[in-house]
């Protein structure tokens, strides 16, 4: 018993320890990480949350367990692919968090023998192979791949060594993808495949971990994406919060159980492949899957999970920001910088991204209206306008026509101050600019090929923080050393400090305090001056405007106090009957 204990204060520890570094490295990463309803997280018993979209692979778990510590004091343990498991670094970081590992069909795909195509363009389903070996080469409920990792579908039966049939058909969302998916299937092709997995080991872990009270977390997703709309949840996170309390019934069918709380978790990023951008992550209301859901589970498990996954895709659109296309998201941003006009600078964050849901579920209930077909329109048109002027929407508002003396004397004191500002940043910027380049670089690397292997991500930006993280972890700590050893041989050489009082040890340790420190001030000094630059454009234009632009400003300006009377009427119209 002692030594349980023991082992659990050493498991703690590690947590806290490992968090408490990746905190500090993910609060620099962001500039501001907001929670909304902390208040829906249990202080005690067992808690499945469940977060969504996952749309920064290894850093969105991160900022979850942040933010849960910090507000209710609980410690997440992930379940995590075994092949991110298998990697060094992060392998050793999830053990010391208390990650489970999962094997996933997926990352098991190996090249099989012979090629495949369609039986025919309109069954979909059924595959023929020539020179394959379906019976020692693949499985019932195993993964039949492509190649150029275009995808992968279950197998439903294998007839004979040239015959079987898929559960579901080859298909992407992507129509470029979508064609060159036909195109290989009827043309025939080589391909992949894998076992089926069998995770009852996984599960029973699991049920263990939540029926002794702990937290877990999932990304019912699977896979990060860079996708506007949720992807289809796995029903793995229904069956394990229902089978934890399922396994308590069938040893005692009478027995009264604690309720597993399943509480959706929205991350709502603003530009989150790029640093210093803010995230707000929202705790919605948490499900509670009791001892009836449960005993529903051990009578009709399938008609169970259906519903428990229901309740938790709507419970994640609650609290999530999602929409069917990119140009439908940025449209309900702009709406709602043209309905906050003068308000902009004292609205939380947290209600910003409220604002953005709000407003794309009533485009998305009227889009047919005539009325908010015209806004649309009205509202690209003017972003359009902004895009050809090199302006941002909050710049409109600071633009003028008229007293240039006034716009000089406020321009020249926010460039003086921009200046300024630049020039105490700058040794930081120099100093760290190898990490800054590096990163950038390797990043974009990483990116083109996530985005080679996948079928769901647009421009896999999810993947692009935690590689920029990753490259400064390793390069970050090198460079400090660097300028440090730099640093004391310079100090040593010109006999600026006696090593008689100040031994090397120290010395170069001040040297690696004072590069850590340089590099910290000029990242905070920095962000003042780049809103400082980021105010010119406006005063620049005023300044330098003819009579034709004078024209153009003005007009600018009308369009979009018209635009924001639109927005206000559409919210008055349709707002109080959805809200």
């Amino acid at each position: 018993m002692t030594t349980n204990v023991f082992i659990e204060l050493v498991q703690m520890a590690s947590y806290d320890i490992v968090l408490w570094f990746f905190s500090l490295v993910v609060h620099t990463f962001f500039r501001d990480i907001r929670p909304r309803g902390t208040f829906n997280i249990p202080s005690q018993g067992p808690i499945v949350f469940v977060i969504a979209p996952h749309h920064n692979q290894f850093v969105d778990p991160l900022v979850v367990m942040a933010k849960v510590k910090e507000n209710s004091g609980r410690r997440i343990s992930y379940l995590a692919a075994n092949k991110s498991y298998q990697r060094k670094f992060i392998g050793t970081a999830a053990m010391l968090c208390g990650a489970i590992p999962v094997e996933r069909a997926q990352d098991l795909l190996k090249l099989a023998r012979g090629t495949i195509r369609l039986q025919s363009a309109e069954n979909k389903l059924q595959i023929v192979g020539e020179g394959t070996q379906f019976t020692k080469d693949c499985m019932p409920k195993g993964l039949l791949g492509l190649p150029e990792s275009l995808g992968n579908c279950p197998i439903k039966s294998i007839e004979d060594d040239t015959h079987l049939t898929l559960k579901e058909p080859f298909e992407s969302a992507n129509k470029k993808l979508q064609g060159r998916l036909e195109e290989l299937l009827l043309a025939g092709t080589r391909f992949k495949s894998a076992p089926h997995v069998d995770n009852h080991t996984v599960f029973y872990n699991v049920f263990n971990h939540l029926n002794s009270g702990k937290a877990l977390g999932i990304f019912p997703e699977g896979g990060s994406h860079d996708r506007p709309d949720l992807l289809p949840l796995k029903p793995g996170v229904a069956i394990m919060a229902l089978g934890a309390v399922a396994s308590l019934l069938k040893e005692d069918p009478d027995a009264e159980v604690t309720p597993v709380a399943v509480v959706p978790v929205g991350l709502n990023y603003f530009h989150p492949n790029k640093f210093r951008s803010r995230v707000v992550v929202e705790f919605g209301t948490p499900i509670m899957v009791d001892k009836g859901m449960a005993q529903s589970y051990i009578a009709k498990s399938r008609d169970a999970v259906a519903k428990l996954l229901s309740m938790i895709s709507i419970g994640l659109k609650e609290v999530t920001v999602t929409s069917d296309d990119y140009d439908t998201l940025m449209v309900s941003q702009a709406a709602r910088r043209l309905y906050t006009s003068g308000d902009r600078n004292t609205i939380p964050l947290p209600m910003v991204v409220e604002m953005n849901r709000r407003l794309i579920k009533g485009y998305e209930k009227h889009a047919k209206d005539p009325d908010v077909v015209e806004l649309r329109e009205n509202v690209t048109e003017y972003n359009r306008k902004l895009m050809m002027m090199g302006l941002h929407d909050h710049q409109v508002e600071s633009l003028t026509s008229s007293k240039r003396l006034r716009s000089l004397i406020m321009f020249l004191e926010r460039f003086f101050k921009f200046v300024l500002f630049s020039g105490l940043s700058m040794p930081g910027v120099v100093m760290f600019s190898p990490v800054f380049i590096t990163a950038k670089k390797i990043s974009r690397k990483k990116a083109k090929e996530a985005l080679a292997g996948s079928v769901v991500k647009i421009q896999a930006k999810d993947v692009i923080s935690t590689w920029k993280i990753l490259v400064a972890l390793v390069l970050a700590p090198i460079l400090y050393i660097f300028y440090s050893v730099i640093g004391t041989i310079i100090i040593i050489k010109f006999k600026i400090v006696s090593t008689d009082v100040f031994p090397i040890p120290i010395i170069f340790l001040f040297c690696y305090g004072w590069a850590l420190l340089t590099t910290y001030a000029s990242l905070r000094v920095g962000e003042i001056g780049v809103d400082y630059y980021k105010s010119l454009a406006p005063l620049f234009i005023s300044l330098t405007n003819r009579h034709k632009d004078v024209i153009q400003i003005d007009e600018l300006k009308k369009t979009r106090r018209e635009l924001s009377k639109k927005v206000e009427a559409f919210c008055n119209k349709y707002g109080p009957d959805m809200f």
